[in-house]
């Protein structure tokens, strides 16, 4: 597609028609549904294009696996909402490729440090965990197959098979990592290998990641940084998506939907243009596409304004496109909650949003820590999605990190702002603004489903402070 092709404008000032209807109709939904596929192939995009000038730390070509050795900075910016907790082990998979096979380390050998490979799809959902809780604990060898793929009476009786629904996978192995034990999160993660069944061929991107059209961006915070480029960040939106939609699977129970946006000229693997289309229809098309992003961006807030919102719908959303959407958008790769639960933190106790002006104070009353099997974190994010950067490096506060100090009766304080209290200990730093947080919950417990979070409390800040900048 030609580049001033891309960029032809839809006619903003159209008066609403039928036709004008009906391409906003189909903008929002395609946006909801579609934004998805854009993100994942976008990252794909992004993490395997060596001439992208950003970080490299989660970069690697395709089928290869990138082995992160250090927990994520605010540095990090490929993936919104990283943990600072975990060591990554990252990789893409072309299963049109080949098989992949995937070996797991053993727990047994690593003194039962948790550990999951979470693999995802093109749609993003969080298909499989293999790791700690769930693989053998001596370690095994995992084969990665596409859709339709058959086991052939060649491979091994006892190879596990693992099915993947579309050929495009995106592994994030996580790694619990402390304050002190990172050259041991580090082996664990020399134990983890992919390689490719003899016969099979490596380096093949999908089509939609090969023919990207445009900056590898993301659509939501193209709008939000350049409302008055809607018509061309729309044209670029549904281009990839005709194009990404060309290089996998669309569910079944999605074909009648797909169907309904040809109406719209987005067909698959067919060039997207602006020219073929009528001023109403492209006017009805952006107007979706911007209804869509303020869609996402209103559900992306609580608007009872409760301190925290928990969902236990993430990771496998079926024909929940507007959660998987919202997930897409505000924590891209989250895991399904038999893994992880994600409690979101925007509001404190008065029902007020985060301000890092304000000095907040979180209790958790003795015996009445998060409910999980493995460990817990609270990670704090500025208003971009990404980790604050602070001088103290703290980025979150968990069970693991080093010198918390508890309260007399058993109980733990955390401190929770922008300008810096006498005693560091159990202080997380705030932006000079808003921010939310997120509470991550590995391997929780059923008692995590009614456990109560406890809000976060403003309080009046000590005259004993200082700024942290």
């Amino acid at each position: 597609m030609k580049a001033d092709t891309m960029a032809t404008p839809p006619a903003t000032d159209i008066a609403p028609t039928p036709r004008f209807a009906l391409g906003q109709s189909i903008g929002l939904s395609a946006f909801v549904w579609g934004y998805p596929l854009i993100e994942s192939m976008r990252t794909c995009r992004l993490q395997t294009m060596d001439s992208i000038d950003r970080p490299v730390a989660w970069r690697a070509d395709i089928d290869r696996l990138q082995h992160v050795r250090r927990a994520s900075t605010a540095d990090d910016r490929d993936v919104v909402t990283p943990a600072n907790d975990l060591l990554y082990s990252t990789g893409w998979f072309n299963l049109a490729n080949g098989p992949r096979l995937l070996k797991m380390p053993s727990r047994r050998h690593h003194g039962g440090r948790y550990f999951v490979l979470a693999l995802y799809d093109a749609w993003t959902n969080n298909f499989a965990n293999p790791g700690s809780a769930s693989s053998d604990a001596d370690g095994e060898t995992i084969m990665l197959v596409g859709p339709g793929t058959a086991r052939e009476p060649a491979w091994p009786h006892d190879l596990r098979i693992v099915t993947a629904p579309t050929d495009l996978v995106w592994m994030i192995g996580r790694i619990v990592v402390g304050d002190s034990d990172g050259d041991a999160a580090r082996a664990l993660q020399d134990d983890i290998h992919l390689s490719c069944p003899e016969g099979t061929d490596r380096g093949a991107l999908p089509y939609g990641v090969a023919h990207w059209i445009g900056a590898p961006e993301d659509t939501m915070a193209a709008l939000a940084e350049r409302p008055h480029e809607a018509d061309a960040i729309a044209a670029a939106f549904f281009s990839n998506l005709c194009q990404c939609l060309a290089s996998t699977t669309v569910p079944a129970a999605d074909a009648g939907m797909a169907h309904w946006f040809t109406r719209g000229k987005l067909v698959p693997g067919k060039a997207f243009d602006w020219s073929w289309i009528d001023a109403p229809l492209r006017a009805g098309l952006v107007r979706g596409l911007q209804d869509g992003a303020a869609l996402l961006e209103s559900g992306s807030r609580s608007h009872l304004a409760r301190p925290w919102a928990a969902s236990y719908a993430l990771g496998r959303y079926g024909s929940d496109y507007l959660t998987r959407a919202l997930t897409a958008y505000k924590g891209l790769g989250g895991l399904a909650s038999d893994e992880a639960v994600y409690a979101m933190g925007d509001f404190d106790s008065d029902k007020a949003k985060l301000d890092g002006h304000k000095r907040y104070l979180m209790r958790f009353e003795a015996g009445d820590l998060p409910p999980v099997d493995a460990f817990w974190s609270i990670t704090l994010y500025a208003a971009d999605r990404f980790l604050y950067p602070n001088d103290f490096q703290r980025f979150s506060i968990g069970d693991r990190t080093s010198g918390l100090r508890h309260d007399p009766d058993g109980g733990l304080t955390l401190q929770i702002g922008h300008a810096a209290p006498a005693d560091r200990s159990n202080w997380l730093p705030a932006p000079n603004g808003n921010f939310y947080l997120i509470l991550r919950m590995y391997r929780p417990r059923p008692k995590a489903r009614s456990w109560r979070i406890p809000p976060l409390q403003n309080t009046p800040a000590p005259e004993l402070m200082r700024n942290p900048t």
